[in-house]
């Protein structure tokens, strides 16, 4: 329950700079870094259960919900996104922070891209997305850039994985 409250905690905090806090420093770019994917991939990296693909779940539609567009995208982005990192970890291993950095950068690119392709198909984008890829290696970036403050803020929560011989 602990672990939940903590999770959440980071998740709130999470959309709160993403969506305000961000958007109101007056810098040239306005794209601000993804803190849910971090968690997302935390929780593809330690929680191996059901709960671990709700949270997953959860964490996109909150960010469907406060950022405005299409409801869902987000949600199954995330989804996905937790998917191929508990796949990741169940191949690689992934336990220091350089790879840790780079499974959030890979992982907002799939997020990117499963969006994009759910948006072309039913039709919400229309030819127009040559600029979305352009903005992905940024917000790529800056979601690695603050993978490792959110890692060590959700350190206090992991559980030592329970792996089972398959």
């Amino acid at each position: 329950m602990r672990a939940a409250a903590a999770i959440a905690l980071v998740a709130g905090f999470g959309v709160l700079l993403q969506t305000t806090l961000i958007h109101a420093l007056p810098t040239r770019f306005q794209i601000a870094p993804d803190i849910l994917l971090a968690v997302c991939v935390f929780l593809g990296l330690h929680r191996h259960t059901v709960g671990g693909v709700v949270g997953a779940f959860l964490l996109g539609y909150l960010q469907d919900a406060v950022g405005g567009g299409a409801v869902g995208l987000n949600a199954f982005g995330m989804v996905v996104v937790y998917l191929l990192v508990y796949l990741t970890c169940r191949s690689l291993w992934v336990d220091n922070v350089i790879s840790k950095v780079v499974l959030v950068f890979l992982a907002s690119w799939v997020k990117t891209v499963a969006v994009l392709a759910v948006s072309i198909a039913f039709g919400t984008i229309g030819d127009d997305w040559g600029p979305v890829l352009g903005q992905a290696m940024i917000s790529a970036a800056l979601a690695a850039a603050v993978a490792p403050p959110v890692f060590a803020l959700l350190a206090g929560v992991r559980v030592p994985n329970q792996r089972e011989a398959v």
